[in-house]
């Protein structure tokens, strides 16, 4: 047995109790962080299940409103025209949780399309009392759903597709330069080339052809000169001429007179506009020998954006006399001889999206060509005819409706 001297062994004394001591410390802090971390782990599995109910509600009204069974508002159904944004906060109900949600709603209309751009958010008071919100955004297209059943038709050829896989708003005529883009001669014969971009549909060019006679199909890169680089909205239709009585929905679908000389121009009410604002050409006959043998004017008009990318305005006729016979023809409200201009439209009243082809045109993009813009010069102690909406189950398959345009 080693000898240890009295003194030494007191000052051992006690070392073991001070290290349990330390080590109760120790272990004291990290139990407090354990119990800490439990607590957030619980905060945080509370969140991610308020959060996916949150988003479970907002996703079950998006497709609430996404199976609507009617366009315009009708009793007993979920209608396209009646969704719109919500005033108030709404309670969603029916959903187990330890807390409330509230389902909000916004709704935006689209100028150009039957779209509406539909903004959903839930907002609920977590366990720490913070708010919370989720947000979903969408659009829902303003399609009829009787045409859903086309789905479950079998398809007869190829199936549908764009013309000559281009934008749809350029038109079918126009030859594909294979470089992306197509060139197009909105009157034939004449020396005007415009360049459409394939994808996007817009005017990017103003061209001359060497050779005017050359037929479209038969131009290349070396067949323009003078090139001019633009940002141009296509606006394109035809004007088709109606006599007799009644001045009905049937003369609009099959209109039965001749067609006058005239030229189409725009009015703009937007500003900043390069020179020349605009660019039209038609084809109507210059004589009245010419007139006897034509039914219908096309037209075609090239609309050069202001530094917003857009155009508003307004398209109007303009009476043209005939080169051998009698003065121009006048637009007026009376008159056995005079003229009224009207327009082909599905909208109830003048203002609507652009491309149903309302009284003005509002904000039209390059990117958002106006085809179908067309006319019906009748008499003008006739009214325009009016249409209902189509109805193919009757055998209806056009809405010929037409609404006053000049005199506006």
């Amino acid at each position: 047995m080693r000898w240890q001297p009295a003194c030494t062994r007191s000052l051992n004394q006690g070392v073991s109790l001070v290290e349990a001591l330390i080590a109760l410390v120790v272990m004291s802090f990290g139990m407090l962080a354990l119990v800490g971390l439990q607590a957030t782990m619980r905060l945080n599995a509370d969140a991610a299940k308020q959060r996916s109910e949150a988003v479970r509600i907002a996703q079950a009204d998006i497709e609430r409103w996404r199976a609507f069974s009617s366009l315009a508002s009708a009793a007993g159904v979920t209608a396209f025209a009646d969704l719109v944004s919500t005033p108030l906060a709404l309670d969603a109900a029916g959903y187990a949780t330890n807390t409330s949600f509230k389902l909000n709603r916004q709704i935006a209309d689209s100028a150009d399309t039957p779209l509406k751009q539909m903004r959903i958010w839930v907002q609920w008071l977590d366990r720490t009392g913070g708010t919370q919100q989720v947000e979903l955004n969408t659009l829902l297209a303003g399609v009829d759903p009787a045409l859903s059943g086309a789905l479950s038709k079998k398809p007869h050829g190829a199936p549908a597709r764009q013309t000559r896989g281009r934008h749809p708003g350029i038109p079918a005529q126009a030859h594909d330069m294979g470089s992306g883009s197509s060139a197009f001669k909105p009157v034939s014969g004449g020396s005007a080339v415009w360049m459409f971009n394939n994808v996007t549909g817009v005017i990017t060019r103003f061209c001359s052809v060497v050779d005017p006679a050359a037929p479209l199909a038969s131009l290349g890169p070396e067949s323009l000169v003078s090139c001019v680089d633009t940002q141009a909205s296509l606006l394109s239709g035809h004007v088709r001429f109606a006599e007799g009585s009644p001045m009905n929905a049937a003369l609009a679908e099959n209109p039965n007179a001749t067609a006058l000389n005239l030229d189409v121009a725009i009015t703009l009410t937007s500003s900043g506009h390069p020179d020349p604002a605009y660019v039209c050409f038609d084809d109507a006959p210059s004589t009245a020998t010419a007139a006897a043998l034509v039914t219908t004017v096309t037209y075609h008009c090239a609309v050069q954006v202001n530094s917003e990318g857009v155009w508003s305005g307004q398209t109007t006729l303009v009476p043209r006399a005939f080169a051998d016979a009698g003065a121009e023809w006048v637009i007026d409200d009376h008159g056995d001889a005079n003229r009224k201009v009207c327009r082909y439209t599905t909208l109830a009243g003048n203002t609507g999206a652009n491309i149903a082809h309302p009284l003005n045109y509002v904000g039209v993009k390059t990117t958002a060509p106006l085809p179908h813009q067309n006319f019906l010069v009748i008499p003008a102690n006739r009214n325009c005819p009016s249409d209902v909406a189509a109805n193919p189950a009757a055998g209806d398959y056009v809405n010929s409706n037409t609404r006053l345009h000049q005199p506006s």
